[in-house]
């Protein structure tokens, strides 16, 4: 089957959950393309992916991040593509409404977490930290669960990565009907 008429997939989720590499093992499996939010955005604000969150100002990385969201969706709804999107750009009502748009075609929006403990390794915050840093890891779950909740009200599935690599991520998405 041609990747044109491959069901799209967004994968979302917070920090840590796996988005990026699970996306670009599915799209492996599937023989269509990647892409991922957070490199595009960057490459809109001129900057490394890496310093994309502390080289520019929030309200206009949140305001790249949303354009590029949305022409990312357009995109994987015409061609069939798999996007990780994460989920810093859940909060904009455009991005919710052409995820419920593209689920309503017949894409799929799978939300992938895992335990906080996870996350927080993932993202560097299980080593011990200055006092002087105040309560990263509080303010860091309390990120998580909101950034949780938001991905669950758009996803039509939810999978757990906690002990899974990127690419059995993917075979499992591959295997339960993530394709046409």
């Amino acid at each position: 089957m041609s990747a044109s008429r491959r069901q799209p997939v967004i994968l979302v989720g917070p920090p840590g959950a796996g988005c990026s590499s699970a996306a670009r093992a599915l799209a492996a499996l599937r023989g269509t393309a990647s892409t991922d939010l957070a490199e595009q955005t960057a490459a809109g604000l001129g900057v490394e992916p890496e310093l994309a969150l502390v080289m520019a100002p929030e309200a206009q990385y949140r305001r790249v991040e949303e354009a590029c969201a949305l022409r990312l969706i357009a995109q994987a709804r015409a061609e069939g593509t798999v996007v990780a999107l994460g989920s810093g750009c859940l909060g904009a009502g455009p991005v919710r409404a052409a995820l419920a748009a593209l689920a309503d075609s017949g894409g799929r929006i799978i939300a992938l977490t895992a335990s906080t403990r996870r996350l927080a390794s993932r993202n560097g915050l299980d080593a011990p930290r200055s006092v002087a840093l105040g309560t990263v890891r509080h303010e860091f779950t309390l990120m998580l669960h909101a950034r949780e909740a938001q991905c669950r009200q758009v996803a039509d599935r939810v999978v757990d990565t906690t002990d899974l690599e990127a690419e059995q991520v993917a075979a499992l998405l591959d295997s339960s009907g993530a394709r046409q």
